[in-house]
This record gives C-alpha cells, structure tokens and sequence, in this order.
C-alpha cells in the first residue's frame, strides 16, 4: 500500500482543532493508501497526545507520529509568534530536513474541515521540478496594498504569486536537490519582522517560479461563502478563473459546493468566537462527529481566557450547549 505522508505544526491551543481536522481528513481519506501523519508541537502533554491517537486508531490505514520542536529550538533560537502565528509554522521551511524518508509530503494547517479527498493532490505534478504548490489567490483584494514600501520591486512581483501556504504539497526531493532550506530558513529568520504571512511570503519571495498551483476546492476560505458573486473580482493572476466570467463563476461555486477543504482564515475560528464565523456549523458538526464534544468544553475556558477574557463565558458555553443539543 503506497504511503502518503502529512504533517501538522501546532502548540497546545489548537488540540481541539486538530482533532476536527484530523478526523475530518481521514474520514474522507481513499482506502488505497496509507496516511502516515505526523504533529509538531512544542509542548503536547502525553494526555493531549492520547487524545489525537485515540482519533487516529479509529483508522486502520493511518498511524501518528509526535515531533517535539523544543528539541529543534537551540538551532533557531530567534523564532517568535507573530499576530495569530504561532512560530511554529516555522517548520514548514524545514520538512527536507525533518522528514529525509520521503521524496514528497503534504502540510496542512488545522482550523480547518476536511469534506472530500486529499490524496489526487499528493500525486500532481510528477514531472515537474518545483519546490511547493497550493492555492494561489482566488479573489482581488487590497493585500497587496499592504506590502507598498516593505518590498521591493522584484519582491513585489514575486509575491503578486504568492500561494496559500495553509495547504502544501512539498516537493522534498527538489528541495534538496537545489539546497532550497537554507535559503528558505534565513531568509525567513532575517526578514521576519517585515512579513505579514511569515512563511507563505517567504515561499513566495525564495521559491517563485518553481511554485506550483493547486486547484481552488484544495483550500476553500471560509469567507468565500459570504462572497457576492455580482460583484466579486478574481484575482488577475489567477489562472483557473481567468477568461470567460460566468464560466468562471461556475467553477468558483462548484468549488464551494465540492470542497476538499474548508479553512478558518484569521484569528476569529469557530471555537473562540460568539458568532459572525461563516461555515461555523460545519466545523461543529464536526465536532461532534470526531467525539471530541466533551474536549472542547474543557478547553474553552482557556480559549475565551487567551482571546475574550472580558466578555461572559458562561453566556457563550449556555449558547455552545445550546447548539450542540441533538436536534428532535
């Protein structure tokens, strides 16, 4: 049975996430093949890591592995979080490294459902030299903006091709190949503080062009669902919907309809926010598909302490309950 390797980075606020994520995935994951998963985190307690094995037990063709990066931080002693990252997404840069047994593997972010099959994913592309694909940018929007003056002009462009870096297929083979990590990791060390998306710019800036593209219904934004299709603009350089508009349009709502992969974009996820969170009840149907029902009412109160420590919780665990009673 072939091997299809996917790996994680977290810390110990997104246990929950990772279980929706994790069960999600599997639960729509082809039979024909072996999902070997591996986290990294930096501080998993052995309970928290029961919990994630007790999902991925329920899956005879999958197994879970745990990467302890405090182990890795005295070689890169200066990460740091930024806004909502964690600095462990770091170690996206560094998966050559990390996993030398395997010539290609997939990341995923974990505020995020899985509602259809990675695996077509993982074999694209076999003939080509690149070092990542995923989802370029779908829609216009001001991002780019807010890079006026922190780039250059030649970093500007290569941004304009920037991809989602919340779902990956790494080429580890071209990678080494090309000695692309240590490019990839000092220039993400010395830049950091000037990248909004630390590690989706640095892909972007060290690896274009031999970035590749995956299609849209890979990484669906939740805010997509809350887009007006009247006056919605797709991005200029976004090859999948570029020509006629409404064959475009077609295609835009075929991929909210057939998603493989709905994310949670931003700080605000489905499980430390009141409302205003588009495609919440999917996440929390998958909450309690994943059984984890009871792990998210523990957790919340350290949740709503990091993110909403002044705003009632009681108020918001009444409400919780109340939605996720089983309907009559």
């Amino acid at each position: 049975m072939q091997t299809i390797p996917v790996f994680f980075t977290f810390d110990r606020y997104y246990v929950v996430a990772a279980e929706v994520a994790i069960h999600s995935l599997l639960k729509h994951a082809s039979a024909r093949y072996e999902y070997r998963l591996y986290i990294l985190h930096p501080d998993l307690t052995e309970r928290q890591q029961r919990r994630l094995r007790t999902v991925t037990d329920r899956f005879q063709n999958a197994t879970l592995e745990f990467i302890n990066t405090r182990l890795l931080e005295a070689k890169y002693p200066d990460l740091q979080d930024k806004s909502h990252f964690s600095k462990e997404i770091f170690y996206k840069l560094t998966a050559a490294e990390l996993f030398p047994q395997y010539d290609r593997i997939i990341c995923t972010d974990v505020d995020v459902v899985f509602t259809g099959d990675i695996s077509p994913s993982f074999f694209l592309y076999p003939d080509k030299d690149f070092f990542f694909a995923g989802v370029g940018q779908v829609t216009e929007s001001q991002r780019m903006a807010g890079y006026a003056g922190r780039f250059t002009p030649e970093e500007i462009h290569k941004l304009r091709h920037e991809i989602m870096a919340g779902y990956l297929l790494l080429n580890l083979k071209h990678i080494r190949a090309q000695g692309m990590q240590q490019r990839l990791t000092d220039f993400y060390l010395q830049n950091f503080k000037r990248l909004p998306l630390p590690e989706q710019d640095t892909i972007a800036i060290c690896c274009w062009p031999a970035l590749e593209t995956l299609p849209m219904r890979y990484v669906v934004c939740n805010y997509y669902y809350k887009a007006d299709l009247q006056s919605l603009q797709f991005y200029p350089e976004c090859r999948e919907f570029a020509g006629d508009r409404a064959e475009a349009l077609r295609r835009f709502r075929d991929s909210l309809d057939h998603p493989v992969q709905v994310h949670y974009v931003g700080p605000d996820k489905p499980w430390n926010s009141f409302t205003g969170v588009p495609c919440h009840a999917l996440w929390f149907a998958c909450l309690k598909e994943a059984g984890a029902v009871g792990h998210y009412l523990l957790d919340l109160p350290r949740q709503q302490a990091r993110k909403l420590g002044r705003l009632s919780l009681k108020r918001f665990m009444r409400k919780m309950l109340r939605r996720l009673a089983p309907r009559p």
